[in-house]
This record gives C-alpha cells, structure tokens and sequence, in this order.
C-alpha cells in the first residue's frame, strides 16, 4: 500500500507509527494525530507543483510526510534557492506569526505526501501541548541562524568577487591611461617618459605634506595627464626646437583648457580636472590660463608645478643640457614666491632623494 493511502487509512496503526516518526509531531498522542489528520487531510502534491508563491498570503504550516520542497526567493528579478527540506521537516512556519505576504515561494522537488496545519489548528495544538511552540522556537532560531550564516557567507564572496572586479577593472583604467600617456609622450621624443617620471615626483613631493590620502588617486590622474591637451597643438608646434613666435605661443597655451574639456567628460577623472587645467599657473599670479595666485592655485598644481620644472631641467633637450639635481634644487629654491610655493619647496627638498632614484631608473631604462 502507498504512503497517501496508508496515511488515510488512519485506523492503520502503521500510519499513526509514521506520521509520529515527524519530530514535529512526535510528542501528540495516538488521539490528538486522528483528530488533526481528520481536519487537516494529508495532501498528495506531484513534483515540480508550486505550493504557494512569493508575495501571497498564507496563515498554514507545512510538514513533509514524504518527498522533498525547496524554497525559493526572487532577488533582482532572479531565482534563489535559500533552503530544501525533507520528510521529516516542516517549513512556512513565520506566515504563522504575522500578516505578511509570504518572503519566498515553496515547490515541490518531488512527489510529495505534506500535511497542511492551518494558523487556527496549530493554536489548539499548542494549547493542548505548549512544548509544541518551544520546539518550533528552537528550529526557527536554528533556521534564521543557519540563513544568516549563508547570507552573510555569500555576502562575503559576492564583496570579494567585486573588489576582486574593480581591482582589475581600476588596472585596465591604470593601463589604458598609462598607454595613453606614453603615445603623448612619444610625439616629443626629447620629452619621453616624461608623464610617468613627474606622476612619481608628484607623489613623492606629496607624502612629504599633510596632502589628503583620499585626494591622492586624483592627483596621480592628473599629473599623468597633465598634458593630454596638446593632442590638439599641432607637431609643428609641438616639436619645434628654436623659439616659438606669439600665435605659436598663444596654441601651446591653449592645451591645460583643451586638457581640462577632455578628461572633465570621463566620470573617474573629474577630480584630476583642476590639475589638469592650472598646472601652469604660477605663485604670484604670472601664470596661464588664469593667471591664479598663491593659495588659490589648487594644492594638486603647486605640487604638480615643481615636480614638472625638475625634469624639465633634468632632462635633456635638443637645445641644451640637463641640470644636476643639486642644480634643480637651487633653480626651484630661487622660484620660491614667484613660481612655486614656498610650503612645497621644503617638501620637494625632503623628497628629493627618492625623485633621482626614480629619475636614475628611468635614463637607465
């Protein structure tokens, strides 16, 4: 004989025997297990049959005579499969302690035999055998722990899977601009790798000054793209050797203002805006295309300025030769008031050192 059909025949003692092998159930007596299967009829369910779904409402529990349910819950539109309980189990248990529509749907993974305890049934049970509401107590908290733990552990991987996504996403941006840069740099062969030298100087010149840690990814973004701009200065400007005449000048003086439109269009440049645009701007006001003064001149710029000149002068030109660093030093302590700040001069001095590391390691390359 099937299981639904000895489950009707209640006066099988055998089906009483199995429907007391459910721990829910297995404290009611013989006569207590009639009366509830007579108000609350065993239910054969087929596989893959939908027992309620997400966002209805419903006031009944359900315990797994035979067969297996899994529940399920949609998230952003997607299945997610949060548990799957067996014979033995029950499960819908919270639609019995508020009004809420239901959080999940339940479906059926097989053929299955349930028994559906309706809110008003399970409260004369309790009545009856208050053990009953403890026992349940103990399996939801159990559940809820045992939701949260899994939650918590998906979390977890689905946060380290993102930063694990933006890490290389942050490094392709890294790269795509660093390429960029280098294309720049390659149509002045006299200035190649320039960009990359004065981002590390910046840098260096930076850790020396109370410079805001959160600011610094801008101020690497924008010494590196300090002179994106000249993609619109024509190479017989940009590569001429002798001095340039006022309408050549007056093109090349353009480019921190072309630069500023270029990367003010890309979301994770905007902060390097203000570098881009005033990094030629000098201390007492002499400077372009503002003509800015002292403090008003971004913190980023007056960094970035001094950072440019020393190698500009440390480099070689077709026009003349490279200064020492010791030589740099003292230019850059002469311009202090006029074109540098006289604050970032002190910082410049103490991060000396590692900038002609970094300059030796670049002419060795």
């Amino acid at each position: 004989m099937s299981i639904l059909r000895r489950a009707v025949a209640l006066q099988d003692a055998e089906t009483l025997a199995y429907l007391r092998s459910v721990p829910f159930l297995a404290k009611l007596s013989d006569a207590t297990l009639t009366r509830l299967v007579r108000r609350c009829p065993l239910q054969h369910i087929p596989a893959h049959h939908d027992l309620f779904l997400q966002g209805e409402t419903g006031d009944a529990l359900y315990v797994i005579l035979a067969g297996q349910v899994e529940i399920i819950q949609t998230l952003d539109g997607a299945p997610v499969r949060l548990a799957t309980f067996h014979a033995g189990e029950y499960f819908g248990e919270m639609a019995l302690l508020d009004d809420e529509p239901r959080s999940a749907s339940a479906r059926t993974l097989q053929d299955s035999v349930l028994l559906q305890v309706r809110k008003q049934d399970l409260l004369e049970l309790v009545r009856e055998h208050p053990s009953l509401f403890t026992d349940a107590a103990r399996v939801l908290s159990a559940r809820l722990r045992e939701m949260n733990s899994r939650r918590l552990a998906d979390l977890t991987r689905e946060k380290q899977e993102l930063e694990s996504s933006n890490a290389r996403l942050l490094a392709n941006y890294q790269a795509t601009l660093e390429a960029l840069t280098a294309a720049l740099d390659l149509r002045d062969q006299a200035t190649f790798g320039h960009s990359q030298r004065v981002t590390a100087y910046t840098l260096l010149i930076a850790q020396a000054l109370p410079f805001p840690p959160i600011e610094r990814e801008a101020l690497r973004h924008g010494a590196l793209l300090h002179d994106i701009g000249k993609i619109g200065v024509s190479d017989s400007i940009l590569r001429k050797t002798t001095t340039l005449t006022p309408s050549e000048w007056a093109e090349m003086r353009k480019h921190p203002e072309w630069g500023a439109a270029i990367v003010e269009r890309i979301e994770f440049l905007q902060d390097a805006r203000e570098i881009v645009l005033a990094h030629h701007e000098k201390f007492d006001g002499t400077g372009y295309p503002r003509g800015l003064r002292g403090e008003s001149i971004p913190l980023g710029a007056r960094i970035f300025a001094i950072a440019d000149v020393f190698d500009a002068v440390t480099t070689f030109r077709p026009y003349r030769m490279p200064m020492s660093a010791q030589d740099a030093r003292a230019l850059i302590r002469r311009e202090a008031g006029r074109h540098f700040d006289p604050r970032i001069i002190d910082a410049f001095e103490i991060a000396l050192p590692e900038m002609v590391q970094v300059m030796r390691a670049s002419f060795e390359e």
